[in-house]
């Protein structure tokens, strides 16, 4: 999906507004830094404007040695003034602040991703994020420097140029003018087929990133359905859409420099044939038409790549635009006065959901009540509403309608970080980081002793194996714990959960991809995990549920039954349909074991 694809540019105005802002605590020093480089370009102007009356002393009669000395000094301060600014303007690159505020501003982006609701983040693709974090940032700070000093060099040094002929001989004067305004429509195409050109490209770019990381992590599996090379047509497929999108963007972008190049060099024999008259009708003097023709082509160069810095402007925008997509997303709402539950007992009345851009909603009118310290499953078909209903609790996103409470208190006037030190999670994928075993239990508690890790190690029946490694609880498990068995890398999930010793558990079935003697080491675990506990299991197999408290049975996002296992089968309603089935299928792998 493209979150930021929109065809416009920015103003100048507009780009000095988001410099300021991308500089944050640093916004002085970037300001301070224009002001240098606008002095120390007059400057530069004032030097070059100087060749007027030096040539004119050159070819004086009689000529005075004290008058060409006069003006070379003149140049010379004015051209060590322009040296000593443009150094000072760039202090804002050299003195690190750049680095500053490129931490500045991811971090920021970190705190807004961790604030953002998981709704929305779902919506990004890893590669999408990966490229907002990296190049988007660089793009749209690094270059800040670097662009201030170019536009200024090319609009401030010009203008002095034309100020000062202005006063020696204004029909020249005008005709370099003459040259301002007829860059301006330049200026305008050059930005939308920029703009057009950076959006295209930025979504093509985070589009093969996400499809490249899906690839990698996918590989083994791909290569295990034989289908590498399927895949890799779509990998390929999205680069070839990056080549085409530079391509199309380095035609259309060609045409507008080469019309600058061509009008820069009407301009020069305009002058010069306007010059020649002149000189011709004694209207003006040969050494000022000729210090005017060194002038024109000594700033050719610069008002040659103005045309060339404008995507620059625009690489800085539609990066920014990027970063305002996720700065720009606020957090869920805390209700005031803040609360914090004394007991946790969860209750839903009248809740309902819809995912955005969704029609049909995932959970309707559901209610119910889940008493402290009991065991609670959560059974039903895929897509009934299960796992949306733990995410609604935890407050991954909040209902359209309706209310969960938690020990009585709306869960909307719980902070986030209170609300889910409550929570211990235990999911059938399990995520580990690539870090040591030490400090991926740790996350559960990250002010925890050792001690306190290998403790809950022991409790959850993953010590033994942790001690055969190579460095122990020091090992590192490798990406996303690849090095680690499926029974292995739960049982060190479980023990994380253990360590942070929360009052309420979430239960994705943890054992249902797993064989039967992982399962049985899983199992145990768990039932130190839960010891005490409100436990909430979202389960795909209803035999090891069977002694639950409360069975809440969903069936597309309404709950249709809820009670023991004992009454919802003598109910013969949905329950028992799924129960059945279940048991033919066991009865049915039996008869074909024996067979």
């Amino acid at each position: 999906m493209s979150h930021t694809h929109a065809h416009h540019y920015a103003s100048l105005p507009k780009v000095y507004q988001l410099s300021v802002a991308l500089a944050g605590n640093y916004a002085s020093g970037f300001k301070r830094s224009l002001v240098f480089f606008t002095l120390a370009f007059t400057a530069q102007g004032v030097a070059f404007a100087m060749f007027y009356p030096l040539l004119k002393a050159l070819f004086a009669t009689p000529f005075i040695v004290a008058d060409v000395l006069f003006y070379l000094s003149g140049m010379a301060l004015f051209s060590l003034l322009f040296c000593v600014l443009k150094w000072l303007g760039h202090g804002f690159d050299y003195s690190g602040y750049i680095a500053e505020v490129t931490h500045d501003l991811r971090t920021t982006l970190g705190n807004a991703l961790r604030k953002m609701p998981l709704e929305k983040l779902s919506r990004y693709k890893t590669g999408e994020l990966n490229a907002i974090f990296s190049s988007s940032v660089d793009e749209s700070v690094m270059h800040m420097g670097v662009v201030a000093a170019l536009f200024l060099q090319i609009t401030v040094v010009p203008i002095v140029v034309v100020l000062v002929t202005l006063f020696i001989e204004w029909k020249l004067a005008l005709i370099m003018a003459i040259l301002i305004p007829m860059m301006i429509p330049l200026y305008r195409w050059k930005r939308r087929v920029s703009i057009e050109e950076k959006s295209d490209f930025s979504e093509a770019n985070a589009h093969l990133e996400a499809g490249f990381i899906e690839y990698v992590q996918g590989l083994a599996v791909l290569r295990a359905l034989n289908q590498t090379g399927a895949n890799a047509k779509n990998l390929h497929a999205s680069i070839e859409h990056v080549r085409a999108v530079q391509g199309k963007g380095v035609e259309q972008a060609t045409l507008p420099l080469l019309i600058m190049g061509v009008l820069i060099e009407v301009i020069l024999l305009i002058l010069l044939a306007v010059g020649s008259f002149m000189v011709d009708e004694h209207l003006l003097a040969l050494p000022t038409l000729a210090a005017m023709l060194v002038i024109v082509s000594r700033l050719s160069e610069p008002l040659s790549i103005f045309l060339g810095i404008v995507p620059m402007f625009d690489l800085m925008d539609t990066a920014f635009l990027h970063i305002k997509s996720i700065l720009a997303s606020t957090p869920l709402h805390v209700k005031m006065p803040t609360a914090e539950p004394k007991s946790f007992e969860v209750t839903f009345s009248g809740v309902n959901f819809a995912y955005e851009g969704e029609n049909e909603r995932a959970l309707k009118e559901v209610s119910f009540t889940l008493k402290e310290r009991t065991l609670n499953a959560i059974v039903g078909t895929s897509g009934s509403g299960k796992t949306t209903l733990s995410k609604v609790l935890m407050r991954h996103f909040d209902p359209q309608r309706g209310e969960v409470r938690l020990g009585g208190v709306d869960v909307r006037s719980i902070s986030s970080d209170t609300l889910m030190k409550h929570f211990s999670v235990v999911f059938q994928d399990v995520y580990l980081f690539d870090d040591t075993i030490l400090n991926n239990i740790r996350m559960g508690r990250s002010d925890a002793s050792d001690e306190a890790v290998e403790e809950a190690a022991k409790a959850a029946f993953c010590h033994e194996f942790i001690a055969r490694l190579p460095e122990g609880y020091q090992t590192r498990i490798g990406d996303i714990g690849g090095s680690l068995s499926g029974g292995e890398r739960q049982r060190i999930s479980i023990a994380r959960a253990i360590l942070k010793n929360a009052p309420i558990v979430i239960l994705d079935e943890p054992t249902a991809a797993l064989d039967t003697q992982s399962e049985v080491a899983v199992q145990r675990a768990i039932d130190a995990l839960v010891h005490d506990k409100t436990v909430i299991v979202i389960a795909h197999r209803l035999s090891t549920i069977r002694a639950a408290d409360k069975i809440l049975v969903f069936d597309a996002g309404c709950l249709v039954e809820e009670g023991t296992h004992e009454s919802l089968v003598v109910k013969e309603g949905k329950y028992h349909a799924m129960w059945s089935a279940q048991q033919r299928i066991k009865t049915w792998n039996l008869n074909t074991h024996v067979r």
